[in-house]
């Protein structure tokens, strides 16, 4: 569960064999697309607020594992407060460090928030940063000021902005591609080899403009979810 949809998996051992997403409003056609299955285990993960009926119909279901601080993992967490730390960078570092289990990985996930997390060897979360995402720049734009308009994500940006328009699609597209390859470019520098995730809503936005061999993980949070629940199996 993130800040804006709700996102499912059904998984047979580490085969995904559906995948789906709902906002907030549509979370009762969960139960339509998963009757299909005989489910055995099921994890939640939620950085808001869970609706109330949601654990009791997945109770009903299956054995459910809600995700926190004190959930087992397959890899070390060594971030500085793991109880403030967000689900779905956990998952997404679970993730990573199961398709690269050798590798030093960087994620990104561009979502509500662009957040970039730093997985070492394969095996131990070290942290990362967080920053506004797409839509929220936009947001801030016209939130903040008297007279700048709200604008929807416009690709392919001149980096001279001729106009209004052009200019704050300049500062926020550009700007964000200038602190993604930024930012990879500081991480590959002490990790040659690096292995870097793109996952999230807008990762299409931005998967073709920037400059590094990237990885498309569209699933990445969901295969995470999948990796520690069956580390609790094997556990």
């Amino acid at each position: 569960m993130g800040n804006t949809a709700l996102k499912f998996a059904v998984f047979s051992q580490r085969e995904m064999l559906k995948s789906g997403g709902f906002d907030y409003s549509g979370v009762e056609d969960l139960a339509d697309q998963i009757k299909e299955f005989t489910l055995s285990a099921c994890i939640l993960s939620a950085v808001t607020n869970i609706p109330p009926r949601l654990p009791g119909f997945l109770r009903e279901k299956c054995k459910l594992l809600v995700l926190d601080a004190d959930t087992p993992l397959p890899i070390v967490n060594n971030y500085g407060g793991p109880a403030t730390l967000g689900h779905d960078r956990l998952a997404n570092a679970c993730g990573a460090a199961a398709l690269f289990p050798q590798s030093d990985a960087l994620v990104i996930d561009a979502g509500t928030c662009l957040k970039f997390d730093f997985i070492r060897g394969g095996a131990v979360y070290e942290g990362g940063a967080i920053s506004p995402g797409l839509h929220m720049r936009y947001r801030a734009l016209h939130q903040g000021t008297a007279q700048l308009p709200l604008l929807q994500p416009r690709a392919m940006n001149p980096l001279l902005g001729k106009d209004t328009p052009g200019s704050m699609h300049s500062g926020v597209v550009n700007g964000m591609l200038a602190e993604i390859n930024g930012i990879v470019q500081q991480y590959s520098e002490s990790s040659p080899r690096l292995q870097v995730l793109l996952t999230g809503g807008d990762m299409n936005f931005f998967l073709n403009q920037l400059k590094s061999r990237i990885f498309a993980a569209p699933h990445l949070t969901l295969q995470g979810l999948n990796g520690i629940l069956l580390h609790q199996a094997h556990d």
